[in-house]
């Protein structure tokens, strides 16, 4: 965004104005706090945190100013109306009874996944996946609008079949024995896959064709272009329609900015109690509602028939499933609903986590980039150009980062390397900020050790607000 050049002094807080999209908002930046903790100085000699914060008010476009910063931290609707502690509260109710099963079930992909490493490298076959891919490509040459896109088709074909087979085998199972932790654990195990590689492709597949408008099929197959939101994706915990219509149409227009129903600028991400803060409202936007309230706010009819179709199917299979039976329909159908919002709210959480309390729509530093990414499925890791080039196809992302390289040098974009969003949550939770600092890149090559703890301190730490009206 463009900055104006006015400034005005409340309190001890200076304040600048900056252009952003969405509402009047004041940044606040701890700079004080981030300078002296990247030199050692803390405890009894360190000033207090709150005794230099920088703010910038943001004007919109006929809106009227306003002198004064907030006198109450500002909160998106509806936690505005909720004390930070309940939302705390809430967001334990959610973890604490799904996270135990998921740290069972993630720890022991990962050690599948270790061991069907070992295996592939041991008997050498390396060879199936080349000959997997041939064959897609081949078979992408005649049924997809984009034949770059044929890697999709190993795993989409695959989950296809793979996810109501074992759901089938889970009910009757059910329905001869009644409910067991194994059938359970099983089920689950084999739904997300080793590494939970099963869970992590749905998931990216989900994400590829809620932004492919055309369809990936060609006729007469392009009655499969939403066969990962409405077939394959309610067994993974995804509503229908919420890629193509809630995370287009809110997050991408806002772009996690304040007028966006999960953003998370307005907390301090360098505190871990905050992700728990921050849950609740995630829940509301992957569940639909949030996005489905804000469509009828902003009365955009056709997004709120689209949300609600998706959601229609999705809480009425559920109240089905629950009828007939409850305990089959939580442990087998809602569960992976609570598991994906677990899961994604911590990613989403991560992605966005930064901010420059200078330019606060500065996609370079708001969105991250992860290069030499372990985890990297169809260069997802290159979030920054998701976020400003939607429509570069994935196999051209490393190049327009390449082509586009100075002006993330010039911003000083959030770039991490040789990681994954697993590693820098774990960093963020546990304040190893010495970690982030030593996979951070500069890439002007000029940056001390306590200048990227400082950079990355400070925009963890930088909030928005939006500004009261005038009375």
């Amino acid at each position: 965004g463009s900055r104006a050049g006015n400034a005005l002094n409340a309190e001890a807080m200076a304040a600048t104005l900056t252009k952003t999209r969405g509402a009047r908002v004041f940044v606040h930046s701890n700079l004080e706090k981030s300078l002296s903790e990247s030199k050692g100085v803390a405890g009894s000699n360190a000033k207090s945190a709150d005794s230099s914060v920088l703010a910038a008010q943001k004007v919109e476009e006929k809106s009227e100013a306003s002198t004064l910063p907030p006198t109450k931290h500002w909160r998106p609707f509806p936690w505005n109306h909720v004390p930070d502690w309940v939302s705390a509260l809430l967001g334990f109710c959610v973890i604490i009874p799904i996270a135990p099963f998921m740290g069972v079930l993630i720890g022991s992909s990962e050690l599948t996944w270790a061991l069907c490493t070992r295996l592939h490298k041991a008997l050498r076959l390396s060879f199936i996946n080349r000959a997997v891919l041939g064959v897609a490509e081949k078979i992408g040459n005649v049924i997809l609008r984009d034949k770059r896109n044929f890697p999709y088709l190993p795993y989409l074909f695959f989950l296809v079949f793979w996810a109501p087979f074992l759901f089938y085998n889970a009910w009757t199972y059910h329905v001869e024995n009644g409910f067991s932790w194994m059938a359970f654990f099983i089920y689950h195990f084999l739904r997300i896959g080793p590494r939970f590689r099963f869970f992590a492709h749905q998931h990216v597949l989900l994400h590829k064709e809620g932004h492919d408008h055309v369809g990936l099929f060609k006729p007469p197959l392009s009655v499969l272009n939403s066969v990962c939101q409405w077939f394959v994706g309610p067994f993974y915990g995804q509503v229908p329609n919420s890629y193509g219509v809630a995370h287009n149409k809110i997050h991408h227009r806002f772009d996690n900015g304040l007028d966006d129903v999960h953003t998370n600028l307005d907390l301090d991400r360098t505190k871990p109690l905050n992700l728990v803060v921050y849950t609740p409202r995630f829940l509301l936007y992957w569940t639909g509602f949030s996005p489905l309230a804000f469509f009828i706010y902003k009365g955009e009819s056709r997004l709120i028939r689209t949300m609600a179709s998706g959601m229609l199917f999705y809480y009425g299979l559920s109240a089905l499933l629950f009828y007939i039976d409850w305990k089959f329909c939580v442990a087998f159908w809602l569960f992976p609903l609570f598991e994906s919002i677990l899961f994604f709210s911590a990613i989403s959480y991560l992605w966005h986590a930064w901010m420059d309390p200078e330019d606060a729509d500065n996609q370079y530093v708001n969105s991250m980039t992860i290069l030499d990414g372990r985890d990297n499925i169809w260069n997802e890791d290159y979030h920054v150009v998701h976020h400003t080039a939607v429509n570069v196809h994935w196999t051209e992302v490393p190049a327009h980062y390449q082509a586009n390289i100075a002006q993330y040098a010039a911003s000083k974009a959030t770039i991490f390397k040789d990681t994954e969003e697993g590693e820098l949550l774990a960093w963020m939770i546990a304040c190893r900020w010495d970690k982030m600092v030593e996979h951070y890149v500069d890439l002007s090559g000029t940056m001390t050790d306590d200048d990227k703890r400082t950079l990355i301190l400070t925009r963890l730490r930088s909030t928005l607000s939006k500004a009261p009206k005038a009375s």
